[in-house]
């Protein structure tokens, strides 16, 4: 085979002539080889081939990084599909000074958690938040923390909170007790909490979480010092009444805990990263959901196929389609606009981020051409199945498709594999033979 770059230069006027032909002289009844005209004055033959294989299965990473995004993620639901999602955060708080009037008094402390307007699910139902102080503090080896990462917090809640969600607002504004204030706001003043260590010997961090009982959404609050904080509200005996102030304390260092319970789901047969869960197993669907670390993997074990046309020739165009199922998404469970396209290996391991000339290869959403007006993602693979064509010795890397923000959310895509779409999953290889 060529490479790429070997095939295109000498053929680009060609080229550019097929793709104007194909475009106008796609329509057959029969889908599976379409063989275009044989043009005597460049002996080249041109076909349009949607039988190779698209296995899908699903996967789950150990871990994903939860630590590396302006996002804290709270609250829980259940899913038919996915199970019960449970998301927490943890974070450390610190000031960069540490300083009080002398005379200074403290009033009241609140908790301000800034809304970043992310949400998922049903934000109509009230939702009940255990706000723990943490018993350990946060560290780690290798500068992030994971999704499935945890630290000690003391088990009676410091406070609870019950509130309906209103992403689209300001902010989420909990009152604190007075005596955690004052321990903090004393310590201060009085000049025994006096840099990052000494304070986090009086505060560790906090941890939020929902209420086990919650059946509802999963909200996304800032990370931004101006947007999420601890304010102690104070005044100075001897001015005005009216005269009062403000000190803040903020985020340094957070996390999101997100897990889920699959039991009695397909997904529960997942047992380790290494284990692929054929569509073929799991009702002719598989799996996406950011945040919990499951994900559909793509891959193409007939390409090779394409030899048995005979002679040499050259792909001209490669586009993936992938149909998320109708009844798993909705106003509350939106779908993602696009995806990044990414190559696993045999491991089920994160290899690359795809991209073109520096441009990031991404599945596109958009409406097929159906009766029923389905929605389908389109993704050009025209580098990945050269690469495949190409490759010695043989790999058993693959696909997958995954949101820009998979890391900080936990929107799921359920994908129709070729049999349960209706053969709307499928890829389309437009193949050059020359003669």
């Amino acid at each position: 085979m060529f490479t790429s770059h070997q095939k295109l230069i000498p053929l680009i006027t060609v080229i550019a002539i097929l793709l104007s032909i194909i475009s106008c002289s796609s329509e057959t009844e029969d889908a599976s080889l379409l063989a275009g005209e044989d043009f005597t004055s460049t002996n080249i033959k041109v076909y349009s081939i949607d039988t190779f294989t698209v296995a899908l299965s699903t996967i789950k990473f150990d871990s994903i990084i939860s630590s590396a995004n302006d996002r804290l993620l709270v609250g829980q639901y259940r899913d038919e599909e996915m199970g019960t999602i449970n998301a927490s955060s943890y974070f450390q708080l610190n000031t960069y000074n540490y300083y009080l009037d002398n005379d200074a008094v403290l009033d009241s402390v609140d908790l301000i958690l800034g809304y970043d307007t992310y949400y998922y699910n049903d934000t109509t139902q009230v939702a009940t938040l255990n706000i723990h102080k943490l018993t350990d503090k946060l560290t780690t080896e290798d500068s992030f923390f994971y999704n499935t990462t945890e630290f000690g917090y003391e088990a009676s809640p410091l406070v609870t909170k019950e509130y309906y969600p209103t992403p689209n607002k300001d902010s989420l504004v909990v009152s604190l007790p007075y005596d955690f204030g004052a321990s903090i706001f004393d310590g201060i003043r009085d000049n025994i909490i006096t840099d990052a260590e000494t304070f986090y010997q009086q505060l560790k961090g906090l941890t939020i979480h929902p209420d086990p009982n919650n059946n509802g959404s999963v909200i996304g609050f800032s990370t931004n010092s101006e947007d999420t904080y601890i304010r102690f509200y104070y005044s100075i005996p001897g001015e005005f009444e009216s005269d009062t102030y403000s000190y803040d304390i903020t985020l340094n260092t957070y996390f999101n805990h997100i897990e889920s319970d699959v039991s009695g789901l397909p997904l529960e047969w997942i047992t380790d990263q290494e284990y692929n869960l054929s569509s073929s197993a799991s009702n002719n669907i598989s799996y996406n959901q950011a945040g919990t670390g499951y994900v559909t993997k793509i891959e193409f074990p007939t390409i090779k196929n394409i030899y048995d046309i005979g002679n040499e020739g050259t792909i001209l165009e490669a586009t993936l389609y992938i149909e998320p199922n109708l009844d798993s998404y909705s106003e509350i469970q939106p779908l993602s606009e696009s995806l990044l396209l990414y190559t696993i290996d045999q491991n089920n391991d994160l290899a690359t981020l795809i991209s073109n000339n520096e441009i990031e290869v991404t599945a596109t959403l958009s409406s097929d051409n159906s009766e029923f007006n389905q929605l389908v993602y389109s993704v050009p693979v025209i580098d990945f199945i050269d690469q495949k064509l190409s490759e010695s010795p043989e790999t058993e890397d693959a696909l997958i498709v995954i949101p820009e923000d998979y890391n900080s959310s936990i929107n799921k895509i359920i994908f129709n594999d070729s049999q349960k779409s209706d053969y709307q999953t499928k890829l389309i290889v437009t193949y050059a033979v020359y003669e």
